[in-house]
């Protein structure tokens, strides 16, 4: 495509750039509907196209799964390439053995899915390839540039061996293949991703909605929030049974710590614990140290 042509990017700038080699990035083809036409300020005639690149999300980049959001076209992609290449291989005069058809599954869902990707189609990112040209309907004056690489082909690949292996099995995705093949009758992907792979949304033959988080039943949270209680209160009747314990410990001549000495020793002597137990300067608990040895002194002589 020769010459250089007038551009709108999304980000609103406008920039003069060769589309030599580019129309691969593009949904239309110049002078198709897509492009349209103006003059620009000196009274040259131009032609424009908003191009706009996909935003890609973490998931997107780096995930070794497909998104979710993407299986179902990824499903249609799988089951376009399948009929295709089976094709290719299938004698007309015969079945194909086991192996045989396993073996070419192999080979199909390992080096099928070259040029795939996402592409931006009215403000909603798509999964874009050779089986899915059709869906990229864009709006006039619209272009997309596609995001692809290995990351996409080789999810794509594991899509393929998980629908052929363990969502249908290999015998009836053959067996499917094949009666469409001997009836001479193209496969209805989305039929078959939606009944058979179940990969498509039996309402709208689209994405799957997100799994629901699986809701508590309400019967448990009783049994939950007793059981909660009862813990809380067993720690509090242990830790009640371990002071009643080491009160009468010290009572029975156990030993204790500085602190509950003190205690007892105010109990006593008919005060209050703080005033024994309370912070002081060590000029202040030599004092009252003192204090305490001539009282426990004079106790202990009445005693004797």
């Amino acid at each position: 495509m020769a010459g250089s042509l007038l551009m709108r990017c999304s980000c609103s700038l406008q920039v003069l750039v060769s589309l030599w080699g580019l129309p691969q990035l593009l949904a239309n083809e110049e002078g198709g509907e897509g492009w349209s036409k103006s003059t620009d300020k000196e009274g040259r005639a131009v032609q424009s196209l908003k191009i706009q690149a996909p935003t890609m999300t973490e998931e997107d980049q780096y995930g070794y799964n497909m998104p979710d959001q993407y299986r179902c076209d990824s499903c249609r992609a799988v089951m376009f390439h399948l009929d295709e290449e089976l094709k290719k291989k299938q004698p007309k005069s015969r079945r194909l053995s086991e192996w045989e058809f396993v073996d070419t599954f192999d080979q199909i869902c390992a080096n099928s899915f070259e040029g795939y990707g996402i592409k931006l189609v009215n403000d909603k990112n798509v999964l874009s390839g050779p089986a899915l040209k059709d869906d990229a309907v864009l709006e006039p004056g619209m272009g997309a540039i596609q995001m692809g690489g290995d990351t996409w082909k080789k999810r794509l690949s594991e899509i393929c061996r998980k629908i052929v292996y363990e969502k249908v099995g290999e015998e009836e995705m053959y067996d499917y293949l094949y009666s469409k093949f001997k009836a001479g009758e193209d496969i209805d992907g989305k039929d078959f991703c939606t009944k058979k792979a179940k990969q498509c949304s039996p309402v709208s033959a689209g994405p799957l909605p997100p799994p629901k988080a699986k809701e508590e039943k309400k019967k448990d949270k009783p049994k939950k929030e007793k059981a909660k209680e009862k813990k809380t209160k067993g720690g509090a009747d242990k830790e009640k049974r371990k002071e009643v314990k080491s009160s009468s410990e010290g009572a029975k001549g156990g030993k204790v710590g500085v602190e509950e000495f003190l205690r007892q020793l105010a109990a006593k002597h008919g005060v209050r614990d703080e005033e024994y137990v309370s912070s002081r300067t060590p000029g202040d608990w030599e004092k009252l140290m003192v204090s305490l040895a001539g009282k426990i002194f004079n106790r202990q002589s009445e005693e004797l």
